[in-house]
């Protein structure tokens, strides 16, 4: 960098040395999975009891987690996730017991990415909070290539469309169209990561698109799905 010699490190890798060095590296290896060993840690956060950062064998899975923190909060019950953070595909609760390895995650149709596990129970209206994610990824493009640009402007425009059930049926084709443009054309990630939620959240949750539209607008309440006290919607 800057025509120097430079080192990047993993602040997590660095802080797993010690434990390495002392302890020795079968004794590391002997944690986690045969192709993904070791430990980790996994950032939880969203409707839980005690979110936090949770420092686990690679492997691991939600359920397991969730018992750690307390479960999803009381009197609720999960309804989607993501593994990886926001730019990776949605998983359900069908995926509880999918191991949180590299491998695993995976095979079930997702990415491990960031190991972001933000949790949403039954509240959470899932075209709003793809909306919301789409808006970052919108923001944060930085303009030079036109699938990112364009792409995510008009994803932005018909979720919008959705969410206040002024679209049409025939607007989630659209979406998945503009996915299909915008993955693998971009030049970087930010491109791929904006389409995951969309196509894997159409996947799992097309009804409540079209909930959208059959209502006149989103059938939830989004004060109910907030973790603050005194929101308004």
């Amino acid at each position: 960098m800057y025509a120097r010699p430079t080192v990047v490190n993993n602040v997590e890798s660095i802080a797993s040395v010690p434990a390495i060095v002392a302890n020795g590296a079968e004794w590391y290896q002997g944690m986690g999975t045969e192709k993904s060993k070791g430990t980790t840690l996994y950032s939880l956060s969203g409707h839980v009891n005690n979110p936090g950062q949770f420092e686990a064998p690679l492997g691991i899975t939600l359920r397991e987690i969730l018992d750690l923190a307390g479960g999803v909060r009381t009197g609720h019950k999960l309804k989607f996730w993501t593994p990886g953070g926001s730019s990776t595909p949605l998983f359900t609760d069908e995926h509880l017991d999918v191991p949180l390895d590299y491998e695993g995650v995976s095979a079930a149709g997702s990415m491990l990415g960031t190991k972001a596990l933000q949790i949403f129970d039954e509240t959470t209206c899932v075209v709003r909070a793809v909306l919301r994610w789409t808006e970052f990824y919108k923001h944060e493009s930085c303009g030079k290539c036109t699938p990112c640009r364009e792409g995510t402007w008009w994803l932005v425009q018909i979720l919008r469309d959705l969410e206040n059930g002024v679209g049409t049926e025939a607007d989630l084709a659209k979406l998945l169209d503009l996915c299909d443009n915008i993955m693998g054309r971009s030049f970087c990630a930010l491109g791929d990561g904006a389409t995951s939620p969309i196509t894997s959240s159409i996947q799992y949750f097309r009804g409540e698109y079209l909930a959208h539209l059959t209502n006149g607008g989103c059938p939830f309440d989004p004060v109910k799905s907030t973790l603050f006290s005194g929101a308004n919607a």
